[in-house]
Order: structure tokens, then C-alpha cells, then sequence
């Protein structure tokens, strides 16, 4: 604080940290010390000023806004509620889109970096449409619903929120109206060589990427005896005549000799997920180190923006598709804290409870496979190297929607290892609830290298990462309500009291007490604690002219206070903290008239 006198004893929530370990303190209070405050005891927070409601341009569900319409939303939104909405862009991608990035809280209780904050982004891969969806439905109920809902009003009152809606707008804008299959941009890999093989594309001109079968005496696959539109696999002893080879959509790249022929990944270009820094130390040998700013400049972009801002506790990423939520760890190596995990138990339950979401690690996601590889992702950045708590929602699912329980991870289940009666539940679902349109029929095409083809199946796009346009809205509301506990669990410290009393002749004893009113402790999480990734409590006291500090150091420590995180159960001895872990005393003797 500066050094205008009196000033109102505001709840200056706060949860500082930074990258590079660059320990910053959990909360830095200034007081004036003023006659008139010391004799009136203890100052009362100001009301907040409260905004005036107004429409706010909604969100329409009808269809995926391109960038334009996107940029559209985002600015006339950015109108609307100009007290709580700063729009700014973290700078233009190499097609020249802007990478639009929100800043939202009640302006008038205080700046955005006063408060602890939650950070939220989409569309980290191109054609996951529906978690930018999530992202902006988010963005849409805090100014939609500031005033009107008391847990809106709270959260952007005390706390401030962060929103990158789309973390890649090339690679959306591709996939949107290319009918290209993009992980996250078409860049150039660090060592990509062109490569001979099938590449997914759009042959027959319908817009969408599927399958193609045709009849090969070897072929590994034959039509479903009752519904020839599936495929199943041969088995040991089939020796029918009803045999076909199928292959992604697509044409040959490369001398093709008629014969063989590979088939290259399914999703084209560079996933920005590997782009982010490695959480380990030390960094193995070909690790990320830093964002690559030319092939990735919208990560290098991201990354400085949450760099600059160490308020933030709490992040949450919106993928699709799976209807799981993932949390750490996400290698074999790393360590959680108890603390840390009864938190991400916690959000994960609530989640599991609202939306059905199924909470997991990423580590079991992999489910076994190739753990001597460490993965290098956003979350495993944000949590193992600063401490904020991180989420992956991977909305959607569309086995759920068809009423397939599958036994065991669903990753197990894409790996194939599932019944055929599951895929006849999905040609049904598709039949019955939109028209035929999550399974396309098989028609025939020329294929100017395999010859007669059949092109159709499953539209894995459209039906699969991302839910029907009719159900997205149904699929991201509840996660918004659920992303607004999660901001309002973050560390609150206010003043509890300040107040003077004699000590003798022009002597005065000052008694600061603060203390934690929020759910997590000051530090946010126990990582951020162990490894000094933020620092304590402290307090700062300032002295008008012709006042004195006759005991104790002006700036004082006071350490971590808890939240009501570990309050669990009184029934056992070690289920809770007693006491007053939420609080600290810190006392002044200072000499003044």
C-alpha cells in the first residue's frame, strides 16, 4: 500500500506464487497507522459497490463459433459488463488470429492481482470443439448471473478468474472449416520427415473424415452377420468368404507399389500439451525445458501470462472427450501430498455427483502402458512445479449416452477390448436419437489407388470428441457450477482485528490479527508449501511521521494458515486440526503522541 492514511481494512484475499521458484509471499498487508484508527479499534470494511445488471449477449448452443464469431462474443461481452471483464490479446498466432484472453472480477473490491484466482482454457486441441464451449459457458453465467446469484456475486466480489477460451485458434479454425483432424496445429514436429502412408483426409468430398472397407481375400474383417453396416473381426478359424481390410479415410502419400502401404497417425500436426516445461528435476535428456515460440507461440504466450500472474491456486482445462476428470500425478515418479489428494478426492466426488465424471489420475488413464515414458503436460507443469491445482475435464461421452456400462477404465475399452453388443447399443443410439448421423452409411467410391472402396462408419468428430450440438449445452452447465466451487474454495485472509492500547507514556502496544476465512490453507496446496513454491503470511506495518517502531521489525512473518480443508471428522483423534491453525497474531510497541 502506499501511504494515504486510514485506509478501510478491505479482505485482501491472496495465494502468491511463480515460476522459476521465485518464492513470493502468500500476503502482503500494508497498515497506516493513524491516531484516529488506533483509537476507534478495529475498521470496518466498505461495502462493495454493486454493478448494475443489464443483458448480457448470450451464448448461442446452435453451433461452434468460428473465430470471428468468437472475437465477436468475446468484445461484446467485454462491453456489457466493462467493471468486471478486461478482454486483451497475448498476441496474434502465425495465421494472425488473436489469442483472446479474459480477465474477470468485481473491479470495485479491488484489482484482479489482489485476489486469488482460478484459471480456466479450451480448445487446447483443435477438434475437441466442446471444451471451448465449457470455457465460454463459463464466462457467460459469471457475467450473466454477477448480482442475480449469490455464489456469482461472491466468487467475482473476492476472487478473480482467468479465461483463455481457445488455446488454439488456427488449429479450431482448420478443423471447423477444413474437415481437417488436427490435434492442435498444423506445425512442422521437431524432427517430422515427410513419410509415405495413408493420410486422413476427406475423399469423397462429404465434409467428414470416416472409414473406408473394401474386399481383400486377406482382409481382417467381415460384416456383422445381423448388421452388416459393422465390421467385427475374423476369428482363429473363420474361413468365410466375407472378408474386407479397413483403413482410415484418406489417400496414399508416396511411391504406393499397388501392394502395402502404411497408414500415418490419425491426428495430424503438433499437440501443444507436450509443449508446456517439464515439471521434473532434474529434465531428462530431450525434455521441454521452455515453450518453443516458433512452433508453439500460443503456449510460450500462455505460459508467460501465468507466469506474470501469481495469484493464481486453482486451474482447470476443458478436453473432450471421455466424461472423466483427471488429475494428477501423470508420471510414475511424482509424489502427492495427503493433503493435496483429499482435495482433488474432494473436488473430484463433487464433480462425480453433478455430472456423473468419473475421477481418475492420468497416471491410471494410462492404464499400465509405457510408464518408463515421462509425459511432459500442462497439468503436471502447474501442479509439480508451481503448486496450483490442476484439472483435465474430458467431457463427453458417448457410450454413456447409449447406456453402455463398460467394465474397467475406458481407456481399456478404446483399446478394442470390448463386445460387439456395445457397438450394436451405439448403431442403435445413432438410429434412434440423431437420424443415422453418428454412423454413416457405406457408399461407394473410386478410390484412385485402392479402387472400389466403401466410405462411411463412425463420424468420430462430430459424435464421438464432441456430444450432438443438441445435448452440448446439457453437457457443459453443470461443470460452470462446479467451476464456481472451485474458485470459492480457494484461501481468503482478512483482517480479524487491529487495534491499540496504552503501554505506557506515548507508548502504544498494536495487535494485528489475521486470519484465513477460506477453505484451502494461504499456501493453496501442501506442493506449494513443501517445496517453497510460495511463502507465509506477512505483514507490514507503516508509520505516519513523527511516530516510531520502539519493538519488533516492521515486516513480520506469521507463516502458512490453514483453510478448513483438514477439518474431516472429530470421531478420531487425527481427522481434524484443532485449535486456531486459521490465525495469526502479530503485535507492535510503537512510540507515538
Amino acid at each position: 500500500m502506499g501511504t494515504r492514511r486510514a485506509p478501510p481494512l478491505e479482505p485482501r484475499p491472496w495465494a502468491g506464487r511463480c515460476a522459476n521458484r521465485r518464492a513470493l509471499p502468500a500476503f502482503a498487508l500494508g497498515l497506516a497507522l493513524a491516531a484516529g484508527s488506533l483509537a476507534s479499534g478495529t475498521a470496518l470494511a466498505t461495502k462493495p459497490t454493486r454493478i448494475g445488471t443489464g443483458p448480457v449477449p448470450a451464448l448461442t448452443f446452435d453451433h461452434f463459433l468460428d473465430h470471428s464469431e468468437l472475437t465477436a462474443l468475446l468484445q461484446a461481452w467485454a462491453k456489457a459488463r466493462p467493471q468486471l471483464v478486461k478482454l486483451e490479446s497475448l498476441g496474434r498466432t502465425p495465421e494472425g488470429r488473436e489469442l483472446w484472453f479474459l480477465t474477470i472480477t468485481n473491479g470495485a473490491t479491488g484489482p484482479a492481482e489482489t485476489k486469488p484466482a482460478l484459471l480456466v482454457d479450451g480448445n487446447m486441441h483443435a477438434i475437441e470443439w466442446t471444451g471451448g464451449m465449457a470455457a465460454l459457458d463459463f464466462t457467460w453465467k459469471l457475467l450473466r448471473d454477477f448480482e442475480r446469484d449469490e455464489r456469482v456475486t461472491r466468487l467475482l466480489d473476492t476472487r478473480t478468474v482467468y479465461v483463455l477460451p481457445r488455446m488454439t485458434p488456427d488449429g479450431v479454425e482448420a478443423t471447423l472449416k477444413g474437415g481437417a483432424i488436427i490435434r492442435s496445429a498444423l506445425r512442422p514436429g521437431k524432427d517430422d520427415k515427410p513419410a509415405p502412408g495413408l493420410r486422413m483426409q476427406d475423399v469423397n468430398g462429404d465434409g467428414q473424415i470416416t472409414t473406408m472397407r473394401y474386399r481383400d481375400p486377406n482382409g481382417p474383417w467381415m460384416r456383422h452377420p445381423d448388421e452388416p453396416r459393422l465390421m467385427v473381426p475374423r476369428g482363429p478359424e473363420d474361413a468365410g468368404t466375407d472378408r474386407w481390410r479397413v483403413v482410415p479415410e484418406g489417400m496414399i502419400e508416396g511411391d504406393f507399389n499397388g501392394e502395402t502401404f502404411a497408414v500415418l497417425d490419425a491426428l495430424a500436426g503438433i499437440d501443444f500439451g507436450t509443449f508446456f516445461p517439464d515439471p521434473r528435476d532434474p529434465v531428462p535428456e530431450g525434455a521441454v525445458t521452455e515453450p518453443d515460440a516458433q512452433r508453439a507461440p500460443e503456449v510460450a504466450a500462455y505460459v508467460k501470462a501465468i507466469r506474470e500472474r501469481p495469484n493464481i491456486f486453482a486451474h482447470v482445462t476443458c478436453h473432450n472427450f471421455g466424461g472423466i476428470l483427471l488429475t494428477p500425478p501423470v508420471n510414475a515418479d511424482e509424489v502427492m501430498p495427503g493433503p493435496d489428494k483429499a482435495v482433488y478426492d474432494h473436488m473430484g466426488g463433487l464433480l462425480q455427483q453433478m455430472t456423473g465424471y468419473e475421477p481418475m489420475s492420468y497416471l491410471d488413464l494410462r492404464a499400465g502402458r509405457n510408464l518408463e515414458q515421462q509425459i511432459p503436460t500442462e497439468m503436471g507443469w502447474l501442479y509439480n512445479r508451481l503448486g496450483i491445482f490442476s484439472f483435465i475435464t474430458e467431457f463427453w461421452n458417448p457410450l454413456n449416452a447409449a447406456g453402455v456400462k463398460p467394465e474397467g477404465r475406458v481407456s481399456t475399452w478404446l483399446g478394442g477390448d470390448h463386445p460387439i453388443e456395445d457397438e450394436l447399443k451405439l448403431l442403435a443410439w445413432s438410429d434412434n436419437e440423431l437420424g443415422g448421423k453418428a454412423h454413416l452409411p457405406w457408399t461407394p467410391y473410386d478410390h484412385p489407388q485402392l479402387g472400389e472402396v466403401e466410405v462411411g462408419g463412425w463420424d468420430k468428430v462430430r459424435y464421438w470428441y464432441n456430444p450432438p450440438m443438441a445435448q452440448v449445452q446439457a453437457e457443459v452447465t453443470p461443470h460452470a457450477d462446479w467451476l464456481v466451487h472451485l474458485g470459492l474454495s480457494s484461501p481468503v485472509l482478512q483482517v480479524r482485528s487491529f487495534t491499540a492500547s496504552p503501554a505506557g507514556k506515548d507508548l502504544w502496544k498494536v495487535r494485528l490479527v489475521v486470519e484465513n476465512a477460506g477453505w484451502l490453507p494461504t499456501s493453496g496446496s501442501q506442493k506449494a508449501a513443501d517445496e517453497k513454491f510460495v511463502e507465509g503470511v506477512r505483514a507490514t506495518l507503516q508509520l505516519p511521521a513523527g511516530a516510531t517502531l520502539v519493538e519488533g521489525e516492521a515486516t513480520r512473518d506469521a507463516g502458512q494458515l490453514l483453510g478448513r480443508s483438514q477439518q474431516k471428522s472429530i470421531a478420531t483423534w487425527w481427522g481434524y486440526e484443532p485449535g486456531t491453525p486459521d490465525r495469526a497474531l502479530v503485535e507492535w510497541t510503537v512510540r507515538a503522541k
